[in-house]
């Protein structure tokens, strides 16, 4: 029996609580049976990020209490629709695919679809769930549609119930040596144990 699955890619540097509440949202919203975050090696508009082992590792940590969340690991350094689709097909050859977008990513897609490589093919395979936005009602994201050069095979808004919290923030905290909000304890941990998002050249060499 084929199943509805959702694919999160992203850079997740770090994962934090509001990328979990999303995917969770998303399993309501679209009817998925699973959700799988999918970290890019080398993500095409973030030239700086943590290496792609320590981003894998923070993602157990924080979905290890999500029955219905896992990470996939994808081929190549970042997101291409006909090679990323071709290992994401093979993995789930009858299964309906739902890609998870942040409300900026989709706002993106539909203003500039030209700029995502093969976007017609990637359309025509997948349905969209999309994060909600203060301020933005579901038939504006419905309108923004029309903005495509082909419809996806579904589209939901799924609610965004963390809609502050972000990775960049996140580590501009621990950079400043505040408290993070909004971060795993286990990640926290991690990121703490493995000097992730520290200054290196202010620590004191001799502590």
């Amino acid at each position: 029996m084929s199943k509805r699955i959702g694919i999160f890619s992203g850079s997740f540097d770090p994962v934090h609580n509001g990328h979990v509440a999303f995917a969770l949202s998303a399993i309501t919203a679209a009817k998925l049976d699973a959700v799988y975050f999918a970290p890019e090696t080398k993500p095409r508009r973030k030239p700086h990020v943590t290496h792609i082992a320590h981003r894998l590792a923070m993602l157990e940590l924080a979905l290890r209490s999500q029955p219905r969340l896992h990470v996939l690991e994808l081929p190549g350094k970042y997101f291409l629709p006909k090679s990323t689709m071709a290992h994401i097909r093979k993995k789930f050859p009858d299964d309906e695919i739902v890609m998870l977008l942040g409300s900026d990513l989709f706002e993106h897609l539909t203003e500039y679809p030209q700029q995502w490589p093969h976007v017609e093919y990637l359309l025509s395979e997948v349905g969209f769930a999309v994060a909600s936005r203060a301020g933005h009602s579901p038939e504006e994201f419905e309108a923004r549609l029309l903005g495509l050069p082909v419809q996806p095979r579904s589209f939901v808004v799924a609610e965004n119930h963390e809609p502050s919290l972000s990775s960049g923030l996140i580590r501009k905290a621990i950079m400043a040596g505040e408290e993070p909000i909004g971060l795993a304890r286990g990640v926290q941990n991690y990121a703490k144990k493995h000097w992730l998002y520290h200054d290196l050249s202010k620590v004191d060499k001799n502590t």
